[in-house]
């Protein structure tokens, strides 16, 4: 058996890790000294000695340095096909990551407007409470900004955008347009649009101004460019969190095209007309040799704390950011749906046998989650618990909560690094410092009973797993350094599991990735150093991805 010439033993290893700590993620065997791989699987993981002597003439052997392979990283909530679509070159990217100023916001919007006359021009990522001097986008200033064609301007949450005069008119949003289902388009005293529109399908239905400005080969450069950046941070398999159905088949051919860097596990976007569809039937989930597979349906119960669109029992603050923010000295956000809606599309869906994920913050809103996944699970309690419902970033959800969801059998996500870059909005400007010290409340979840996954919501915030790590073992605010709530920590261990096998169990592939055993796919990252020996406090800035592995293959560096 030869391969150019060169001869394969064939009981042997194509790539041998060694010379540093293997973490496994299996409580079995934690920790190996090396490990070798296969045709994508893992063939061995041991004793040094042991493994070594897989070694055949054409073997490459990986010597660790002293750095730790662990399973490749699992974006448990991500969106990949948005991050293409908003983010990817020659995108406006103006979230405050990157565009720190309200004046660096509209001076690139404008200079936008200037190079490309007459084309329409979507930017994405403001926050109102991160650039605070952004003046706010009403209609009026958009129209100065671009007055002949449609601008488009999103919120870095992705619950909120702006438009200007012609935007709604290529949209046809009038003042007769009636209010999607979960969603609304803001309006003046007299009924007029604002220009302003709230939640998923009412954006989407303005994001119809902007027309299909990217044809096929863009579409597939652009999934190829945010597929890039998750193995970049060491991620080998992340969920496309909302997946418009529309775009399926770009999003299956980008994860199935040869030499694809990353897996894709889509929910699709669970609106009332899919729910309608007599016939629509979960396709099953896809092994995970599979590129691309559908994991269920995604339903947002409310929307998020920076629009102040979420239902809590504790009010935020009446002060000149909650009124920023669209408040106007309203002590209580509202939940997208009624209970009873909300029941009757998680009844649907799961009548499909779809499998829930549900975006939920307030506690109010949870408990109106959890009421609508008992009351689809009355008839059949084991059938629901099969599905593994999901809760998704988990904001201000109680212990008490967490406890009800892990006796039905649901699982929490959480969006772990609310704490690092809003945690002092939440304390100073939004609810309060007890709120802030319990907002994601991650030791409460585990100490529940969930198997926690950790995400970075795909364009929210920058994708990387390591910082939902170092956020959720030192709960620590960016820039200012402050902590809130130390007692919501979890350990590196725990952490780590987190954004490994945790999610691979959500995404029912427990069997086959996010740990690091003899048959499972040879997903693997590298890191720089040990992660268990760096202080907490130094985590962020000790450790990086040194190289991904994706079935064996290396996806970063190319």
């Amino acid at each position: 058996m030869s391969r150019k010439g060169v001869e394969i033993v064939p009981d042997s290893a194509e790539r041998i890790f060694t010379g540093g700590p293997v973490l496994t993620m299996d409580d079995a065997a934690p920790e190996a000294e090396a490990l070798a791989v296969r045709g994508g699987e893992i063939i061995a993981v041991g004793r040094a000695a042991d493994v070594l002597a897989l070694r055949g003439p054409s073997t490459q052997v990986v010597d660790l340095d002293g750095r730790a392979l662990l399973p490749g990283f699992i974006e448990a909530h991500g969106h990949p096909s948005t991050m293409a679509l908003t983010l990817a070159p020659p995108a406006i990217d103006v979230r405050p990551f990157t565009v720190p100023t309200g004046a660096e916001v509209y001076e690139r919007i404008r200079a936008t407007v200037a190079a490309a006359p007459g084309k329409p021009v979507g930017a994405y990522g403001i926050d109102l409470l991160l650039q605070r001097d952004l003046a706010l986008p009403t209609r009026q200033r958009l129209d100065e900004l671009c007055p002949d064609a449609p601008l488009v301007v999103v919120s870095n949450s992705g619950h909120a955008a702006y438009g200007n005069t012609a935007a709604l008119r290529a949209a046809g949003i009038t003042a007769d347009t009636l209010d999607p289902p979960g969603a609304r388009f803001v309006r003046d005293a007299a009924g007029e649009p604002t220009g302003e529109v709230r939640e998923t399908a009412a954006l989407l239905a303005l994001f119809e101004a902007l027309g299909d400005f990217r044809d096929d080969a863009q579409v597939s450069a652009a999934l190829d460019w945010a597929f890039a950046e998750h193995a970049r941070v060491g991620i080998t398999t992340a969920t496309d969190m909302a997946t418009d159905p529309r775009t399926v088949p770009a999003l299956r051919d980008a994860a199935e095209s040869p030499g694809a860097v990353l897996r894709i596990r889509s929910y699709l976007i669970g609106t009332p007309e899919l729910a309608a569809e007599p016939e629509r039937r979960f396709p099953g989930h896809a092994p995970a040799s599979e590129m691309f597979g559908i994991s269920g349906m995604k339903l947002w119960a409310d929307g998020t704390p920076w629009q102040g669109s979420v239902a809590t029992s504790f009010p935020f603050k009446d002060n000149d950011a909650t009124l920023r923010i669209g408040m106007d000295h309203c002590a209580h956000g509202p939940m997208n749906y009624s209970p009873d809606q909300l029941a009757d599309l998680v009844a649907a869906f799961a009548g499909q046998g779809f499998p829930l994920a549900c975006h939920v913050h307030g506690d109010v809103t949870v408990e109106a989650v959890l009421d609508a996944y008992a009351k689809a699970g009355a008839g059949d309690p084991e059938m629901l618990r099969a599905m593994r419902p999901r809760l998704e970033h988990c904001g201000a959800v109680t212990a008490d909560q967490y406890r009800r969801a892990a006796d039905m059998g649901a699982t929490v996500s959480l969006f772990m690094d609310h704490i690092r870059w809003w945690g002092d909005v939440l304390a100073d400007d939004l609810f309060g410092p007890e709120v802030a010290d319990r907002w994601m409340s991650a030791r409460s979840a585990w100490d529940a009973g969930h198997r926690v996954s950790l995400h970075n919501d795909g364009v929210c915030s920058p994708t990387d797993p390591l910082s939902s790590v170092a956020t959720a073992i030192t709960r620590r605010s960016h820039p200012s350094g402050r902590i809130h709530g130390t007692y919501q920590c979890l350990t590196i261990d725990e952490a780590l599991r987190a954004v490994t096998a945790n999610p691979a169990w959500q995404l029912h592939l427990e069997d086959e990735i996010g740990m690091l055993r003899m048959g499972m796919r040879a997903d693997l990252v590298v890191l720089s150093r040990d992660p268990r020996t760096v202080p907490a406090e130094h985590f962020r800035e000790a450790v990086a991805v040194s190289a991904t592995y994706l079935s064996g293959q290396r996806t970063w560096p190319r």
